[in-house]
């Protein structure tokens, strides 16, 4: 089910432009066909994340190869998510010693989270519940979209919805230093950005502190290698410019918002991920993926009974 608006925001003919720092960045026109999303009920372990875009890759690759007119943008979606308690590391973080613990997962032994190295790019962060988890999987060739300014467009989005939308003060996008991600201040971050591109489809993607839940699992690590900089949220952004209020936005609602600027970036319609009928399709197999992994973590999540609210710090060496 849509929400009433959403349906009002995601109206072609009322899409506003996000503005973008870089003048060769210019927000791309499109007559691709609609962009699908998909927001999940619960938190998603996060194999369980990982594996659903390996496979829609997969999905999108053969259908590439089988019909390349006809499946041109025809599998983008945008999935929004959380995940339960998770430290990961992207590729370009040299550290880790193959026969060694990687030194940011002996700091988190036995705290309640996992630690995996990913794809990605950049270094160690956390995921977990309170903080949304953007992962579009977009064919960046057939949208004539560089690298670069998907990267750019990802920061931009984040940036404006915390400023305009939020109303919150001093918003850097990126970092005084160039540090890719979205920053309250040149020592606070409340989102990330880390890709990986496969065939020019894109995965992984963002995430953004939503409440303050995921600020003490943050505080055990040096985030994203900046060993100046630590984590803040939504909430505490919001409380400490005098705009608390009791109705403070939920991770659902974020999502919410932040769907339709999907559209404003890309000019495409957004329209929910749903079953399709006549057989097999693209669409139709990436939406099956989609239920399975919705049903899989559902299981996980039972057989693990939850996940922890905090870190268990009582463990620790």
């Amino acid at each position: 089910m849509v929400s009433r608006s959403i349906t009002r925001l995601i109206n072609p003919s009322t899409l506003r432009q996000v503005s973008l720092s870089s003048s060769s960045c210019a927000t791309p026109s499109s007559s691709l066909p609609p962009l699908r999303y998909h927001i999940f009920r619960a938190p998603l372990p996060y194999p369980v994340g990982l594996k659903l875009q390996n496979d829609i890759i997969d999905v999108r690759l053969k259908a590439k190869r089988d019909d390349p007119v006809g499946s041109r943008g025809k599998g983008d979606v945008v999935l929004m998510l959380e995940h339960t308690p998770t430290y990961t590391t992207g590729r370009r973080d040299n550290s880790p010693n193959p026969n060694e613990l990687h030194p940011e997962e002996k700091k988190v032994q036995n705290v309640g989270a996992n630690f995996y190295i990913t794809k990605r790019g950049g270094q160690v962060t956390y995921h977990g519940p309170g903080q949304l988890v953007g992962y579009p999987i977009l064919d960046l060739n057939v949208m004539e979209t560089p690298t670069r300014c998907y990267v750019e467009y990802l920061q931009a989005m984040l940036a404006e919805y915390a400023r305009d939308d939020l109303g919150i003060q001093g918003v850097l996008a990126p970092h005084p230093e160039g540090h890719v991600g979205v920053f309250s201040s040149p020592t606070e971050k409340f989102a990330s950005i880390g890709i990986h591109l496969s065939h020019r489809i894109t995965s992984h993607g963002f995430a953004m502190n939503i409440t303050n839940q995921p600020i003490k699992w943050f505080d055990l690590v040096m985030a994203c290698g900046l060993a100046d900089v630590k984590a803040t949220s939504i909430h505490q952004l919001l409380a400490r410019d005098d705009k608390q209020d009791p109705d403070l936005p939920t991770v659902r609602q974020v999502a919410e918002r932040l769907i339709p600027k999907f559209g404003e970036l890309f000019s495409r319609e957004i329209v929910p991920l749903q079953q399709e009928q006549g057989g097999g399709g693209e669409v139709q197999q990436i939406y099956e993926l989609v239920v399975g992994a919705e049903e899989e973590a559902k299981r996980v999540n039972s057989q693990q009974g939850g996940w922890p609210e905090q870190p268990d710090l009582s463990r620790q060496d």
